[in-house]
């Protein structure tokens, strides 16, 4: 755990602090899509402590009225630790609490997915009090104060969204999703008109000790006016160890069998280490998707490719820079048991005058097998070889099915090849360069997505290990337990 010292509260700030928990403890209630649902919003210990108090009761009176030591806040919680209800529940509290005719208040969603769905959390927290119903209208895009005329909105995270507007409150709700500045700086630009704002960012781990939010959280322990709360594993603590879990144990709905459960599920360690540990992945090369030990029994394992069965064909690469690669994937079951078959071809010697592979030579390997042996599938990325595809088409007749490498495409696929090649199921007998470029893999978290195959530090080549996932998804969804041909531009 990690927070800014705090000083001593003064009577006043303590008093600030209980006179909005008191509104908030009457007023919201939780919404969440579980037990708790319609009952009142009660501080946990924690929040207390390290959210409400120094947010709230820190600061001092000047002429009467009450000023903010910390008007930026970043509370960095993990995943399931009730930051969507905790945003909602601080726009409704100070926009009531604090009078402010005209008053703009606001939270900025993670995506335009999220918007609706915040907006709809908060409209629900009004909808269930009474006094609040009775003080807010609800409309289309924004909740209006009948006597005030202060709105309560929500934003797309985008730093357009927010010009023009002077938010005394705004809450940033997953802040690890932002690749630089603009949007918080969109926001603080509008609020330096203004007496007394706060803004707030609620949010996870990032995926890398690097970025906005992490040098955000860097700068933040020096800033006199940011107030900074970091609930999560230390660099010391072992994620595999239950003892080492003490700390994430603050919430009550959290339980040891809930942290082992989540362990147990979690698509990889670096997602659990950054979602329930809430811990920024340190060396990115220290998540491999493999270990040497998978890889060499998967190469132990005879390879019985037999032309005669149903297989697809996977294609990744670059006309130049990177490797080039056709990968074959297949599965049957005989009397010697369960297949799952690897065939490569992979180019990764370019000519040394131009740089470039011999795309009419490796269109005609595509055109041979299409002719000879009658792939099921073949697999190929519209958008990084259109011309690529379209000649195979043109000139060969060979029809291909579209795999755009979007997250949800791409981590559908990853999960697969994973699976055979930790459950040591995969053959890839007779293909070393799909072995290394596995090998190559590492894990990139893509949220709810789950993770994808991305390059290591070094930049090592994987256009095998791609290409073996879109052949192996191929196979999964149009030829074995599949529904029927498509394409996948998800």
């Amino acid at each position: 755990m990690r927070r800014t010292e705090v000083g001593p509260y003064t009577r006043d700030g303590i008093m600030q602090a209980k006179a909005k928990e008191r509104c908030l403890s009457t007023m919201c209630r939780h919404v969440a899509n579980d037990e708790y649902y319609g009952q009142p919003f009660m501080l946990e210990p924690f929040q207390r402590e390290n959210m409400w108090l120094p947010l709230f009761g820190s600061g001092e009176a000047v002429d009467g009225r009450w000023q903010r030591r910390y008007r930026r806040a970043i509370f960095c919680l993990p995943s399931g630790y009730g930051k969507t209800e905790m945003a909602a529940a601080i726009v409704i509290t100070v926009a009531t609490t604090e009078v402010v005719y005209n008053g703009e208040y606001g939270v900025v969603a993670s995506s335009l997915d999220q918007v609706g769905k915040i907006y709809n959390k908060i409209a629900t927290m009004i909808k269930l009090d009474p006094v609040l119903s009775k003080q807010w209208e609800i409309g289309k895009k924004a909740i209006t104060h009948l006597e005030t005329g202060a709105r309560i909105m929500v934003f797309p995270n985008k730093a357009d969204a927010l010009e023009g507007w002077h938010l005394n409150v705004v809450v940033f709700d997953e802040m690890h999703v932002y690749r630089d500045s603009k949007v918080w700086d969109s926001a603080l630009k509008g609020q330096k008109v203004l007496n007394n704002p706060l803004a707030i960012g609620i949010t996870t781990a990032a995926d890398a000790r690097e970025g906005f939010l992490w040098d955000t959280l860097e700068k933040g322990m020096d800033d006199p006016g940011m107030y900074i709360y970091w609930l999560g594993l230390d660099d010391d603590a072992d994620i595999d160890s239950r003892e080492d879990w003490e700390p994430l144990m603050v919430a009550s709905w959290v339980t040891w069998d809930s942290i082992e459960d989540q362990r147990g599920s979690a698509t990889s360690k670096r997602s659990f280490e950054r979602y329930t540990a809430n811990r920024f992945p340190r060396d990115k090369d220290d998540y491999a998707c493999f270990t040497y030990a998978q890889l060499s029994a998967c190469e132990r394992i005879a390879n019985a490719w037999d032309w005669d069965k149903p297989f697809t064909i996977g294609i990744d690469g670059a006309t130049s820079g990177d490797s080039f690669a056709i990968v074959g994937y297949q599965r049957f079951t005989d009397e010697a048991g369960e297949h799952h078959n690897v065939r490569e071809w992979v180019f990764d010697e370019p000519d040394e005058e131009t740089g470039h592979y011999p795309m009419n030579d490796i269109m005609e390997l595509v055109a041979w097998i299409w002719q000879s042996h009658y792939p099921a599938v073949v697999g190929i990325d519209p958008n990084r070889l259109i011309v690529m595809a379209s000649q195979l088409n043109a000139v060969y007749g060979v029809e291909t099915v579209s795999f755009a490498q979007s997250n949800a495409v791409m981590c559908q696929a990853t999960q697969l090849v994973m699976h055979l090649v930790k459950t040591e199921a995969l053959s890839l007998d007779g293909c070393p360069k799909t072995r290394e470029h596995l090998a190559n893999t590492i894990e990139d978290d893509k949220g709810a997505y789950g993770v994808r195959f991305s390059k290591n530090s070094r930049k090592d080549k994987i256009d095998a290990a791609i290409a073996l996932s879109i052949a192996v998804l191929a196979y999964d969804k149009l030829v074995g337990d599949g529904d029927g041909w498509g394409t996948f531009n998800s």
